[in-house]
């Protein structure tokens, strides 16, 4: 039995004022499982070497000036492992407010129901070219939720559309997993980024902690746009837009491909007009690209790859 895992977490689904543009973030880290774990132990024993060990979890959200060299060694240990293993995919699904869906509904089905669509069309694992890898054995796992419900309806629709699978669908506590770990941080990082948060924080203390954070999402998306030249041949990476077509002749890339973003739009929507203020965004891109070339000590350590 040759089985295939997937690691996935959602993310950036929180009301915040100004909102954040860029919300309902689902992430995942895919491969067989003997390369899920290789790439596991290689980050457990990366946390031996921090010069900070970390008793809890690594969260983005915990990112501060003491860590950011620890940090940076994790995410060089991803990204190197993933450089020499075609077979690790990373999908992401998010949403745009600038297309915001005009029906109701409950925030919690809404949250489960992007879920679907994201396990549904992310992976390609109808498409002839995962076929031809012999998969027979689907493992999901997915970050814990308190709602059991919700957990056993996700369960059942992820056996009812995998049915040529023998499938199964772990909610595991991320504390115990260093991939899950791996992609809270992209997946932060994606969010900070795109979100201009370091541009709307105030106040000078925490002014450093967030330049620290948009040089290390600035870092790993210059990582995540050197694999996806090498891998496609693309000279732009683009977090926030879709990576391409797969339908068709093309549809054997949806597994293919190491990386693809998928901009969720849903069919019922209002366009919101105020996210097209160039002014307003030329303004933020200015002061984004400020910030990532500022000179601070706590995170100077990303400065000669910025």
């Amino acid at each position: 039995m040759k089985q295939y895992q997937i690691l996935a977490d959602e993310g950036w689904t929180h009301s915040e004022t100004p909102p954040n543009r860029y919300h309902h973030f689902f992430v995942s880290i895919s491969a067989p499982s003997d390369t899920i774990s290789l790439l596991e132990q290689k980050l457990k024993e990366c946390n031996k070497n921090f010069k900070h060990p970390h008793r809890d979890e690594i969260k983005w959200s915990k990112l501060n000036g003491r860590f950011f060299e620890d940090y940076k060694m994790l995410i060089d240990i991803f990204f190197d492992f993933w450089e020499s293993h075609d077979e690790l995919k990373y999908r992401q699904l998010f949403m745009d407010k600038k297309y915001a869906y005009s029906g109701e509904i409950n925030p919690k089905d809404r949250l489960f129901k992007i879920y679907y669509q994201f396990i549904k069309h992310s992976f390609g694992f109808d498409s002839d070219y995962f076929k031809n890898l012999g998969i027979d054995n689907l493992l999901f796992k997915l970050d814990d939720y308190p709602d059991r419900e919700r957990k056993k309806t996700l369960r059942a629709y992820v056996d009812s559309h995998y049915k040529t699978f023998d499938v199964k669908v772990d909610f595991i506590n991320s504390k115990n997993s260093y991939i899950h770990q791996i992609i809270d941080i992209v997946m932060g990082a994606a969010g900070y980024y795109g979100n201009f948060k370091c541009c709307r924080v105030k106040g000078v203390k925490s002014k450093i902690q967030h330049i620290c954070k948009i040089k290390l999402a600035k870092y790993i998306q210059k990582r995540l746009e050197s694999i996806e030249a090498t891998d496609r041949g693309t000279k732009v990476f683009n977090w926030y837009s879709n990576t391409g077509f797969v339908k068709g002749q093309n549809y054997n890339n949806r597994h293919k491909f190491k990386i693809m973003i998928w901009k969720f739009k849903p069919k019922e929507y209002i366009k919101d007009e105020s996210f097209d203020n160039d002014k307003e965004l030329s303004s933020l891109k200015v002061r984004r690209k400020y910030y990532i070339k500022k000179s601070v000590e706590e995170c100077s350590i990303f400065d000669s790859h910025l």
